[in-house]
């Protein structure tokens, strides 16, 4: 009965409850966009660092993080291979083959990361091919070709079908020396690998450094759900401690962890201040439609109804108000960052470079993570309960006579 009282409230004055609704509405729209936005652009920092190079795990040899020469290579294992695709949240398992080298063309050199790879794995996990500008990627695992990225083929002057040298040292000291067409140009999402990598067949790789059926790591992709250190302990006693190592992204590369943590928290000060702005226009929504109806809650109480009841009346209507705001504001948030997932914004000028500068892709990503619809939701709703109390509270303070002469 109470639930029917407070809903047809809510409806006597349609003005008044649009006017609060919409403020929670924008209120939950905001919160959502922004949060989105932040965990969206981190998120893809994240994918285009360790999708392309170290994977969110990597499995490699004792002791080569410490020393990643060639020769802290360990041979490729069927029963390795087979223990971690076992595990729930993993997608595929990259064999990878990492190294430095020169690359020369004409009459210039650059220092490069030679990235051997299993062409196919690479596409259907990490979609390079859709990143290629120029030319094709790379078909099979013994193809006599590579792909390099953007930078490097604008500083070495290379064009499609150009033959790149490289040289380097090889397993065992061994001498390590190609000569390889260039097939495509690929764009990634990371400033820093479009300057330097060179995307190499793994068989190509392997014997070009006399590494035959050898690896430096296996990069472990998983699903976006999956726990990090949750997978890591449960593959850990399945790897022999005293031949290989597990690392997760954040232990390998924990400079872009303490960006992303220290970047978070000022995030968290202007979603802070976000919350401030919103509880002012909560608050000031609730403020007039009590004072409004004044005169109206003097006349209740002086016919007999307890202050309490209204009180608590006054509360479902604000809850059931805030709900409507909030329904609403959750299906406009999930409109528009289904839209700009599938066109997201490219930033372009001066602001390009900046972002270039940081090794940011230049690009706004918005996170699908449902948990923030929940989250930003949820936080929205506990400030209109909270707010909703002040009616009940000037109710109980509320002189009969005074509020119906006002």
């Amino acid at each position: 009965m109470f639930l029917k009282i407070a809903w047809l409230n809510i409806w006597r004055n349609k003005r008044r409850t649009l006017i609060t609704a919409t403020s929670v509405f924008f209120a939950v729209l905001l919160a959502i966009l922004t949060r989105s936005v932040t965990i969206g652009v981190y998120e893809n920092m994240i994918r285009n660092m360790v999708s392309y190079s170290s994977g969110y795990l990597q499995v490699h040899q004792k002791g080569y993080w410490e020393e990643q020469s060639i020769d802290n290579t360990f041979e490729l294992d069927p029963e390795l291979n087979q223990n971690l695709l076992q595990q729930p949240g993993v997608i595929q398992i990259m064999p990878r083959l990492e190294s430095f080298a020169l690359a020369s063309f004409k009459d210039r050199t650059k220092g490069v990361m030679i990235l051997g790879v299993d062409p196919q794995k690479e596409k259907t996990v990490n979609n390079l091919h859709e990143k290629i500008i120029e030319g094709r990627f790379l078909e099979n695992e013994k193809e006599n070709a590579v792909v390099i990225g953007e930078g490097m083929a604008s500083y070495l002057h290379l064009n499609i079908g150009d033959s790149l040298v490289v040289l380097g040292q090889g397993y065992h000291a061994s001498s390590a020396a190609g000569k390889y067409s260039i097939k495509g140009v690929i764009s990634l999402g990371s400033p820093d690998l479009n300057d330097n990598i060179v995307y190499m067949p793994i068989k190509q790789t392997q014997a070009m450094y006399g590494a035959e059926n050898r690896l430096t790591a296996i990069s472990i992709m998983l699903k976006k759900s999956a726990d990090l250190r949750d997978l890591k302990s449960k593959l850990e006693p399945r790897l022999d401690p005293a031949k290989y190592e597990i690392m997760t992204w954040k232990e390998m590369m924990p400079e872009i962890d303490q960006f992303i943590e220290a970047d978070s928290t000022g995030h968290l000060i202007i979603i802070g201040i976000l919350y401030l702005i919103i509880s002012f226009g909560l608050f000031g929504t609730l403020l007039m439609m009590t004072f409004e109806r004044l005169r109206e809650f003097g006349i209740l109480i002086a016919i007999g109804m307890k202050k309490q009841l209204l009180g608590f009346i006054l509360l479902l209507e604000s809850v059931m108000i805030s709900l409507i705001g909030c329904f609403l504001g959750v299906i406009g948030a999930s409109l528009v960052i289904r839209w700009f997932t599938k066109y997201p914004i490219y930033f372009t000028g001066e602001l390009k470079e900046v972002y270039q500068n940081y090794g940011i892709e230049p690009i706004i990503f918005f996170s699908e993570d449902h948990q923030i619809l929940i989250t930003q939701t949820a936080i929205v709703m506990f400030l209109s309960v909270i707010l909703a109390l002040y009616p009940g509270i000037k109710i109980m303070r509320l002189k009969p006579i005074e509020a119906i002469n006002s």
